[in-house]
């Protein structure tokens, strides 16, 4: 069961009790007479339904605000106020930013420290604003940042709470700087950890005790099991602290509980409830545990300062003032452990160059050292580059900066390389984590940096379960397909209890006769204990032997206890109740987790598949399955830092750990294997807006990845954002007019749980094909294909250095079967293309440039090592540039488009067009940039 919440950004989180903060005041500043109308109110986080932006009117007459140009501290995406919009005196005028489903209007974010600015009709970026309004540094405009004052003439600052189309309220008195004095006994949440403990400080900043009985905790997420009450009797003395420690008893459903029961995530947040169930304050969200230098004892998320400060990285003080961290002036900024060659990269996070002349960088080895030449510096907010080190890191090693003998800074990233680069998030200022990608020389590259494309399906996503079917805690689902028709199964995490039904080609399902009521799976120590209460089964999978294994986190009489199983059922027996065949304990091979933070997802893939095509971390060298158990693999998925494990199960019940993936998500719920697009998909729940990874693994260590949103549609019956933890695709058989069905599957609803969409299917009709590689259930025939190529090609000597269009290509350097993204310019954008690839052109797939006129395409998987070249063409033959790559490995590529083999015909049908390009997972910097 999920708790996590949507992240603002990496390592980052808002508070809603932040200072509230003067700034100076913002009057009409470039034009000679006073507009009549002012920036009025900024919501910057968390408003409804997002960002907006509120104009007054506070002149006696009507102002055309038409094609006025409204921006926020950027250059980029200048929103123009559309035509006819005319506020009349005394009225307000608000613009939101774009949603998801694409509801609102400006395509901008506002973050921290940012700015309002309006310009002129037809002056964006102009030199000088009309109005303009920031708030301050490090500070979002949260409730709201808003003028006060009569017209013109108003200064800016944090309001008690925001008024979308109404007058903005203010503290009524308190200090110099906007802060309110404190009320008579009050509380606030202060600190909070969440690794290696789960701990949760409070704060009374009254003059008074506080009688607390009844407050009750919540992380992200309102079910029963995720609340926690303090029982009668609880005070917070006046000025005093008051700390929560997993095991300390309170209320949950009216039944005495420890804390710590529901677990605090990586991507998570901590909620404070009045006994009437009001929120009366949270922590905003975070996106992973907090680490001073890799060191999660040492830190924690605090408020700084205490009562009244936003929430930031902070050292651990349990029970006693915060004292919050703060980056060094010159920080190490991102480490690439296992490179060609290995680097360090510092930063300069402050507004003036600063002097790095003989600095020393060392790893955990004295002997090891690399002084910084004289006449060195770092500009303000640069990066130094530092590839020439002499030594090299090791992937249980450290960095180390001194001035002298004096350490600045260090860091240590665990026993394994980072699987890309280890560096700051945010870039310069935040803690360590693991990069989206290696970026040397230049800003660091974070997991909420990433491109999330719109959904490549239809935007269209229909209930299926209007009347109840399912219990309340629905979580896994997987797809099977056998000669008597193709099911879907289904798993619910607090009985354990799974059913079977038929899917069709428009996604209706239908409940298998026999399993109305679904049969419970149970471990074998409970086989004559009916009334035990179960695994907390997350995740179910068929194999292709037709058994069925489900993934439990913990036992579900004993919640506060991590224990990650794989349960093996026949589910031809009778039932009700199915007990475990065969246990496996993944346990001690996992990441030591929170209990209800472990395996969410299982999914198992045929050998056939997965031969020379998954990473083996073991050999390091694509998969054999000759050299491990059974057939195929179970990859599993972890709630807390969203890992995928691939393990070869034995008979035994033992298990091997064959390969670890990051799909660069914060948490995963559910795994699919398509077997139409060859990729494993990996999706978040509302922790992460319901993104989903799709993982095109290509024999390496860097598998494609890319990221892509929920439909627009995929939403709760009230619009709310969804707990979907189950997703499936539907395979090749299904098509249907070129669409198939996708399913997901949404905790907490007793009906509406289960919904249907669509993703390309095989063209052409139905038929039984399954596309790359096999799966459950393998048929046959071709079920179609893409349409073939419309336009000539060059040959490969018309294509010269004055015809490449500026175009670039990421990465450079890609295996057989990786993805890469082509960029011809955002002129180009919208425009349907070809891509070709040379040396005599192969076509790869048709597309449509996206607004940065770019396109991700599938190198296929038999294309040669070597040196290639890709070129997109217009639908009108027109050449619109071209790239050189680079193929690491791989076998014979085809001359012409007709003669490629089946499987790179169907790579092609598997193109994934890609909004924003796909971020690689790993990716080799041979020459790093300055």
């Amino acid at each position: 069961m999920s708790r996590l919440t949507r992240g603002l950004s990496s390592a980052v989180v808002c508070a809603l009790g932040a200072a509230m903060l003067l700034s100076a005041p913002t009057a009409a500043v470039a034009a000679e007479e006073p507009l009549g109308i002012r920036i009025n109110e900024v919501v910057s986080n968390g408003g409804s339904p997002d960002d907006w932006i509120e104009f007054y009117n506070y002149s006696d007459s009507a102002i055309d605000l038409s094609f006025y140009v409204v921006q926020d501290n950027s250059d980029k995406n200048p929103y123009e106020i559309p035509a006819g919009t005319v506020v009349a005196p005394g009225a307000y005028y608000v613009i939101d930013t774009l949603s998801k489903a694409g509801e609102g209007d400006f395509d901008f974010g506002l973050g921290k420290g940012d700015s309002v600015r309006l310009f002129a009709p037809g002056d964006a970026n102009g030199a000088q604003p009309l109005l303009q309004t920031t708030w301050p540094a490090d500070t979002h405009a949260v409730p709201s940042w808003g003028a006060e004052g009569d017209g013109a003439d108003a200064s800016y600052l944090l309001t008690t709470e925001s008024t979308k189309g109404a007058a903005n309220v203010f503290p009524s008195e308190g200090g110099g700087d906007g802060t309110p004095d404190p009320v008579a006994g009050t509380v606030v949440l202060n600190e909070v950890d969440s690794q290696p403990a789960d701990w949760v400080e409070l704060y009374n900043p009254g003059a008074e005790p506080l009688d607390i009985s009844g407050y009750e905790l919540r992380d992200s997420d309102d079910d029963i099991d995720h609340r926690w009450a303090f029982a009668a009797g609880t005070v917070i003395d006046a000025g005093e602290f008051l700390l929560v420690e997993q095991g300390d008893i309170g209320l949950t459903g009216g039944v005495e509980t420890p804390f710590g029961q529901f677990g605090i995530g990586s991507a998570d947040e901590i909620r404070l409830f009045d006994p009437t169930g009001v929120l009366t304050d949270r922590t905003g969200a975070w996106t992973e545990h907090a680490a001073i230098d890799g060191d999660f004892i040492a830190a924690t998320y605090a408020r700084c300062s205490d009562g009244v400060g936003e929430f930031t990285l902070a050292k651990a003080t349990p029970g006693a003032a915060n004292e919050c961290a703060a980056a060094p002036t010159v920080a190490i900024n991102e480490v690439e452990s296992d490179g060609e060659p290995d680097w360090v990269e510092l930063a300069n996070p402050t507004a003036a160059a600063i002097d790095v002349s003989g600095l020393i960088v060392k790893d955990d080895d004295d002997r090891n050292a690399y002084a910084i030449d004289a006449g060195t510096s770092i500009p303000a907010g640069g990066h130094l580059l530092l590839d020439d080190l002499g030594f090299g890191i090791g992937k249980g090693d450290m960095v180390r900066l001194f001035d002298g003998d004096g350490l600045i800074d260090s860091t240590s990233w665990g026993t394994a390389h980072a699987p890309t680069t280890w560096g700051r998030c945010p870039d310069a200022t935040g803690p360590f984590a693991v990069t989206a990608s290696p970026t040397p020389g230049a800003a660091n590259t974070c997991a909420a940096d990433v491109t999330v494309s719109p959904w490549p399906g239809s935007p269209d996503v229909r209930v299926l379960d209007s009347t109840p079917t399912f219990l309340e805690d629905s979580s896994g689902l997987d797809m099977q397909e056998t000669a008597d028709g193709t099911f879907l199964w289904a798993v619910d995490n607090d009985e354990g209890r799974i059913w079977k039904l038929t899917a069709s080609v428009d996604g209706s399902v239908s409940v298998v006769d026999g399993w109305a009521d679904g049969k419970r799976v149970r471990f074998q120590k409970d086989a004559a204990n009916p009334d035990a209460a179960g695994p907390d089964t997350e995740g179910i999978t068929v194999a292709g032997d037709g058994l069925v294994y489900v993934a439990s986190e913990r036992d579900n009489s004993a919640k506060g206890v991590n224990q990650n199983k794989i349960l093996q059922v026949d589910p031809t027996l009778a039932g009700p109740d199915l007990v475990a065949v065969t246990e496996w304990d993944l346990t001690d091979q996992l990441p030591a987790v929170g209990a209800n933070l472990g395996i969410e997802a299982v999914e198992w893939v045929p050998d056939a598949t997965l031969a020379g095509a998954l990473f083996d971390d073991n050999t390091k060298a694509p998969y054999d399955g000759s050299s491990y158990a059974g057939d195929g693999l179970f990859f599993v998925a972890v709630e807390d830092g969203g890992g995928v494990y691939a393990f070869a199960l034995a008979a035994d019940g033992s298990a091997e750990l064959v390969s670890t993936i990051d799909p660069g998500l914060a948490g995963v719920m559910a795994l699919d294997y398509d077997s139409v697009l060859g990729v494993l998909w990996a999706v978040c729940d509302d922790g992460c807006g319901g993104t989903s990874a799709q993982i095109t693994l290509n024999g390496t260590d860097q598998p494609g990845i890319a990221h892509f949103a929920r439909p627009a549609a995929l939403v709760g019956p009230d619009g709310e954002e969804l707990n979907d933890e189950g997703f499936a695709t539907a395979p090749a058989s299904l098509s249907k007019d070129g669409e198939r069905p996708v399913w997901w599957f949404a905790d907490g609803y007793s009906s509406s749980a289960l919904r249907t969409g669509t993703l390309p299917g095989v063209s052409g009709g139905e038929g039984p094909g399954t596309g790359p590689g096999t799966g459950p259930g393998d048929g046959s025939g071709d079920g179609g294909s893409e349409p073939g190529p419309s336009v000539t090609p060059l040959p490969g000597t018309d294509l010269v250095e004055g015809n490449t269009g500026g175009a670039t290509v990421t990465p450079p350097v890609v295996a057989p079967g990786g993805t890469v993204t082509i960029t011809v310019g955002a002129q180009h954008a919208g425009i349907d293309v070809e891509v070709w690839m040379y040396s005599d052109p192969t076509f790869l797939a048709h597309g449509t440039l996206n607004d940065d006129g770019a396109i991700t395409v599938i190198v296929p998987k038999d294309a040669p090592a070597g040196a290639h070249r890709l070129a997109v063409y217009s639908a009108s033959g027109d050449l619109l540039g071209w790239v050189n790559i680079d193929v690491k490995a791989g076998g014979a590529l085809a001359t012409t488009g007709t003669d490629m083999p089946a499987a790179s015909l169907l790579l092609a049908l598997a193109l994934l067009l890609i909004g924003g390009g796909a971020a690689a997972v790993r990716r080799r910097r041979v020459t790093a940039a300055g």
